[in-house]
């Protein structure tokens, strides 16, 4: 009975902290999330955010996020945001461009890569918006 007993306790406190990392990473997307929603010159209809990656390490987080067109196949970007802890909740301070990628249409196993100089006589991507 007793080891049944201390297996329940450690699945427990497993669990809670499970449960905890869930919680602090939900907390950062809403985050990021409220920073998108709080710059007016974004179009957020115009792309699907997909959070590649949340890092949470004491007071500090690390949010990697991709944006995909719904306009331009093939065209996303990601960025990546650093989250504080401000007042028990998450607060972004600052985010910067991690790289994207444009498939070209005609060849989807040619890209140009967006931080990059296109091939001369290529066209060059379509402008995406700024986070």
């Amino acid at each position: 009975m007793r080891r049944l007993l201390a297996c329940v306790a450690i699945v427990s406190v497993i669990g809670a902290f499970g449960c905890r990392k869930t919680d602090s990473k939900a907390a950062v997307e809403a985050a990021v999330q409220n920073h998108l929603n709080h710059n007016s010159h974004l179009m957020l209809n115009s792309f699907t955010t997909h959070f590649e990656t949340v890092t949470v390490k004491g007071d500090t987080a690390q949010a990697l996020v991709k944006y995909e067109s719904k306009n331009v196949p093939n065209l996303a970007v990601q960025v990546s945001y650093g989250l504080k802890k401000v007042n028990g909740g998450w607060q972004v301070v600052s985010s910067s461009s991690a790289g994207g990628q444009m498939t070209n249409p005609a060849n989807p196993h040619q890209g140009v890569t967006l931080d990059q100089t296109p091939p001369p006589g290529s066209q060059p991507p379509a402008p995406v918006p700024s986070h």
